[in-house]
């Protein structure tokens, strides 16, 4: 192997590998001891940026699409009201244009769709001006029909790598599915059977759209190929995701990482990010030593990579210097097809020690060690690879108990750095923060989104990327990479800016009396499609008055008595707005918005999206109700459709865990 920075193998030098510090390769790899917390840190620091300037570092990617009959389903923006008849496809093939138009002639890219069959739509072709154009015919060319065969599409999608040179470029498969393989999937499992594979040619890295994944195996597929897994809930995360997992591909500087520790067997190291489909056990490397191995797949420009080690069986009779650990670092960097190889030692008192970590930053790697393993331990990892989520309420309610106490004991819970705020934001902070604990807050939630969302998290919390806008702890990730930062906010500009895809969906109008159903036309913007984070009925929605007549919604006006869970109350403001195109769940006669609360019983509530089945899209007036004045929360709900309480403006819940609870609505 090409060794950087290391003497010529024929000299004595070479039999052991030097000490981090006096290391000049292109990774700062150190070693540091934490005696205090019997720990382990191993900190791999790449350059922080590219040796000379350039827009990005070149990439093989092959895009994998699901077009199942099910991505035909509409994708409508959550808090958005307006939806504009695009389907998930539709958003897709967006996404897709996003990535095409960041590319350039030193890129190539592959097309690959499956349903019932896989097909290749395109080879890995260069992305010069033309082949551009190409490809995005054949992308505006797909249609949703059949099953979903996951296997046979990933299977094509490696296959483009299969008999080419090593091009020296970031080779990557990118799948997207909304549902859960259901035809051709390999008998014995699919990680058994890609163990049984020969070693794959690129990363793959899956994002699972909307709610019924089999998010377990995408994880599992991802953590495999040395990938990401990235959980898309609505349409309103899916630029922002793409972006991302784009923006970190293009700012790579290294990839097929591996980690190698070198110890006696005295001692015990374990890894404490929680159980991985990559994970491997140590083994005897002989004369009285261990060796572990770490696979870390991608490194970027300007991100660290750190490991928080659990290090047992040094005595008190003993230092650290009596014991010499040993990294050794191998890694392909991205522009080069050779490997290079970067070492360090602890416990050799002839070369000094290493600068000291913060103890800020130790104990963020402790927390963050500590949160990755407490989420792991949401999920079973199976025989077969794949992991499957706890469902049993007892169960939930446990993991609920463990959580409190993680947060109250967590050692960042009193620091006021970036890191360890960030950590506990997520873990705990006030809507739309918090989202761990929201995610396990109740068994509905977690089985219906918490599921899916938290292997996307500890995913990004695990390998240190920046996953989307929408978490703290990952925002963190890459923030001190010029490259990654420039990257994203291309392909950022970019997916706001390229024209919206043509409607591919049939929208139900609404004029007076009568229904329409037509074709809409595409967004002027496609913004709203790259958010991180509309409460109102339709006219028609009958609402019950204080003396028990029932009225229609458009019919209140300043002064009409309305009921209330706690009794009578005034209207004080009727808001009427004109919308087209809005998604409204029908119940009865209710006609609501995605995301305006409603309870059935007065006491628990929760979001019509979550609750119904039948969505609508609506064009005509929406209202909005302001009551009178009281500091009550249950004083400011009215008796809709017959079925249900509806939550009105000004309720007083800015924050906090209810589902009511927002910042401008709750505010009177």
């Amino acid at each position: 192997l090409p060794i950087r920075g290391h003497p010529s193998p024929d000299t004595d030098a070479s039999i052991d590998p030097p000490p981090y510090d006096a290391q000049p390769g292109p990774i700062d790899l150190q070693l540091h001891h934490i005696v205090s917390r019997d720990a382990l840190v191993v900190k791999i620091q790449p350059p922080k940026v590219p040796p000379k300037p350039i827009s990005h570092v070149a990439c093989d990617v092959v895009l994998v699409i699901d077009i199942s009959g099910s991505m035909c389903s509409s994708a409508p923006v959550p808090g958005e009201g307006e939806d504009t008849g695009l389907s998930v496809l539709d958003l897709t093939k967006h996404a897709a244009f996003t990535i095409i138009e960041s590319m350039d002639e030193r890129d190539r890219l592959g097309i690959v769709t499956f349903e019932s069959e896989s097909r290749i739509i395109q080879a890995l072709e260069p992305m010069t001006d033309g082949n551009k154009e190409q490809a995005r015919k054949r992308i505006r060319a797909l249609k949703p029909m059949g099953s979903t065969n996951l296997w046979h599409g990933m299977l094509d999608g490696i296959k483009l790598f299969k008999n080419e040179e090593d091009s020296a470029r970031v080779p990557a498969v990118m799948v997207l599915t909304d549902g859960e393989p259901n035809h051709m999937c390999p008998a014995q499992g699919y990680i058994p059977k890609m163990r049984s594979m020969d070693p794959l040619p690129a990363t793959i890295h899956t994002f699972g759209f909307g709610y019924s994944l089999r998010s377990g195996l995408l994880k599992s597929i991802a953590e495999f190929s040395g990938g990401n897994y990235a959980f898309i809930p609505d349409a309103g995360m899916i630029g922002t995701v793409f972006v991302h997992a784009l923006a970190n591909l293009q700012a790579t500087f290294a990839t097929k990482a591996s980690l190698k520790l070198r110890y006696p067997s005295s001692l015990e190291i374990e890894q404490m990010l929680g159980d991985s489909v990559d994970k491997q056990a140590a083994v005897s490397a002989g004369n009285g030593q261990m060796q572990l191995t770490i696979p870390l797949g991608n490194i970027q420009y300007g991100q660290s990579r750190d490991l928080w080690l659990r290090l047992e069986g040094i005595t008190h009779e003993k230092q650290i210097s009596d014991y010499a650990i040993e990294a050794t670092l191998t890694f392909e960097e991205a522009d080069k097809s050779i490997t290079t190889l970067s070492s360090a030692r602890l416990g050799d008192s002839t070369t000094g020690t290493a600068a000291a970590l913060s103890a800020d930053e130790a104990v963020y790697h402790e927390s963050r060690a500590l949160v990755c393993n407490f989420i792991s331990s949401l999920f079973l990892l199976g025989s077969d690879g794949e992991y499957r989520a706890f469902t049993e309420s007892a169960k939930i309610a446990e993991k609920r108990l463990e959580l409190a106490q993680l947060i109250a004991t967590l050692p960042s819970r009193h620091l006021t750095d970036g890191l360890n705020k960030s950590l506990m934001e997520d873990l705990s902070g006030d809507l739309p923060r918090g989202q761990i604990s929201l995610a396990i807050s109740t068994p509905e939630f977690f089985v219906k989104w918490g599921r899916h969302f938290l292997p996307s998290y500890v995913n990004a919390l695990t390998r240190q990327i920046c996953n989307s806008f929408k978490d703290s702890a990952p925002l963190q990730f890459g923030s001190q990479s010029p490259l990654f930062t420039a990257c994203r906010d291309r392909l950022d500009n970019a997916f706001d800016s390229i024209p919206a895809p043509p409607p591919s969906r049939a929208v139900l109008r609404h004029n007076g009396g009568r229904q329409a159903r037509s074709l809409t036309a595409a967004p002027s913007s496609m913004a709203r499609y790259r958010n991180a984070s509309g409460v109102c009925f339709a006219g028609s929605t009958l609402v019950e008055l204080a003396s028990g007549r029932i009225t229609e919604m458009r019919k209140l006006k300043r002064g009409s008595r309305v009921r209330t869970p706690l009794g009578p109350r005034k209207v004080h403001l009727v808001l009427k707005t004109k919308v087209s195109s809005e998604t409204l769940y029908r119940v009865g006669s209710l006609l609501v918005t995605p995301w305006h609360p409603l309870s059935m019983d007065g006491k628990s509530w929760d979001f019509p999206a979550n609750m119904f089945d039948a969505p609508v899209l609506y064009t005509g007036f929406i209202y909005s109700i302001l009551l009178q004045p009281d500091g009550r929360p249950d004083a400011h709900a009215i008796r809709v459709g017959g079925v249900a309480w509806g939550v009105t403006l000004g309720h007083g819940i800015t924050r906090g865990m209810d589902t009511r609870a927002h910042e401008f609505f709750g505010d009177y």
